[in-house]
C-alpha cells in the first residue's frame, strides 16, 4: 500500500533527472559545437576552390561566410590574413564581393567615398601630401611647442 503512495513522487524524481540529464547533454553537445578559429582555418584549408565550380563552389563559401561570421572580432583578426592569402586570388570579382559584404562586421556598411572613385594617380598623390604634413606635424611637436601659441596654464603639451 506504501508503494502505491510514493510512486507519483518517484515518477516525478524520475522525470526531472531525465530532464537535467538531457539539459546537460545539450549543454555538452553545444560547447562541442562552438566554432573556433582553428577549426575556420582548416575549412579554408582543407576546400580547394579551384577543383570546385558551380553550387558545390557557392556552398563551400556560404559554409566559410556562416563560420567565419560567428567568430569574435580577435578570432576574425587571426583568420582573416589566411583567408586573404589562400581564398582570395582563387576567388572572382563577384565572390570577393559576396565574401566581404558576409564577412562585415555588423553595423558595419562600407559606403564608396570620393577617394576611392579618384584615378589611382590622384589618389597617390593625395597619400604622398597627407604624409608629408603627418611628418611636418610630426616633426613640429618633436622640436617644441611653438612660441606663438603658448599654452595656457595647466595645459598638457602635445
Amino acid at each position: 500500500m506504501s508503494n502505491q503512495r510514493y510512486r507519483p513522487v518517484f515518477q516525478a524524481l524520475a522525470a526531472m533527472a531525465g530532464v537535467w540529464l538531457l539539459a546537460g547533454a545539450g549543454y555538452r553537445l553545444a560547447q562541442r559545437s562552438e566554432v573556433t578559429a582553428d577549426q575556420v582555418l582548416a575549412y579554408a584549408q582543407s576546400v580547394d576552390l579551384a577543383g570546385l565550380a558551380g553550387p558545390g563552389r557557392a556552398a563551400a563559401i556560404l559554409k566559410f561566410e556562416a563560420m567565419f561570421n560567428v567568430l569574435s572580432l580577435d578570432e576574425r583578426q587571426q583568420v582573416w590574413p589566411e583567408i586573404i592569402s589562400g581564398w582570395f586570388p582563387s576567388l572572382t570579382e563577384a565572390e570577393r564581393t559576396q565574401l566581404l559584404k558576409a564577412a562585415s562586421l555588423p553595423g558595419f556598411n562600407p559606403v564608396p567615398n570620393a577617394f576611392d572613385l579618384l584615378p589611382p594617380e590622384r589618389r597617390q598623390k593625395a597619400i604622398e601630401d597627407t604624409l608629408s604634413k603627418l611628418r611636418g606635424v610630426r616633426n613640429q611637436s618633436l622640436s617644441g611647442p611653438d612660441s606663438a601659441t603658448p599654452l595656457s596654464p595647466g595645459a598638457n603639451p602635445p
